[in-house]
């Protein structure tokens, strides 16, 4: 396989083109899919015939994320903010109860047991009220993110011996977080959605750029003594963040 040109998969009535991308940083080998197809990104001394094996044993996760690329133009999932639909919450996936209420104004959300309670206007049309229950869980995730991320931020800065930072919740299109010059910290309330082991590498990623601003050979090593199986975490978030969508 050459470094940066596709190679040709197929499986049956599949064709899966790929690229592999060999870099000294890495000790694992790991997948991402977008659309420019699949990217295999694997450590300098890993050989090619280790890679196709690992392609092989996580085709149904590709298979699925082409699927959908191909059928709505994103790899993200859609909601349709009907009763019974899945939402998650740190990794859990919770069910959406709609409740048509005469005495609501606005739809404010809660938690009781697995499901997502949302009390909605009674008498709106199917689509303001998909619109009412959006805003509404949106407004729990975000309240949820503010109450949980400077938690998890003050652990890790504790780990790097660092007065916790300047937390800002934002929503942001294609990062889960990210950091500035000042010291400050922007997080995607999305990242609610995750996983707590996977919320607590960008928290960790991020504090470590605070003294590392690039990812330089010893920004990795920073991370690696706070967070050692780091590398299996941004695996799995690389993976699996498409599921983590609004």
């Amino acid at each position: 396989m050459d470094a940066g040109q596709p190679t040709i998969l197929t499986v049956g009535d599949e064709t899966i083109s790929f690229t592999v991308e060999r870099t000294a940083r890495r000790k694992t080998v790991a997948l991402s899919f977008g659309a420019d197809g699949l990217r295999v990104l694997a450590p300098c001394d890993v050989p090619d015939a280790d890679i196709l094996p690992i392609i092989r044993r996580k085709l149904p996760w590709i298979l699925e994320k082409k699927a959908r690329f191909e059928e709505t133009g994103t790899l993200h999932g859609r909601h349709e903010f009907v009763n019974g639909e899945s939402f998650r919450y740190l990794g859990r996936h919770y069910r959406l109860m709609i409740q048509p209420d005469d005495s609501i104004v606005s739809t404010q959300v809660s938690l009781k047991g697995a499901y997502f309670i949302a009390p909605v206007t009674a008498g709106l049309s199917p689509e303001l009220t998909r619109l009412s229950v959006r805003s509404g869980l949106k407004r729990w995730y975000r309240k949820q993110a503010q109450a949980k991320l400077p938690e998890r931020v003050g652990i890790y800065s504790a780990k790097l011996g660092i007065a916790p930072p300047k937390l800002l919740i934002r929503e942001q299109e294609k990062r889960w977080a990210s950091c500035d010059k000042a010291g400050a910290i922007r997080f995607n309330w999305l990242l609610i959605m995750a996983p707590l082991d996977l919320i607590d590498y960008v928290v960790a990623h991020e504090l470590c750029h605070l003294q590392e601003l690039n990812h330089s050979a010893r920004f990795w090593r920073l991370l690696e003594t706070i967070m050692p199986d780091f590398q299996a975490k941004r695996q799995e978030l690389t993976e699996s963040g498409g599921d983590f969508y609004f």
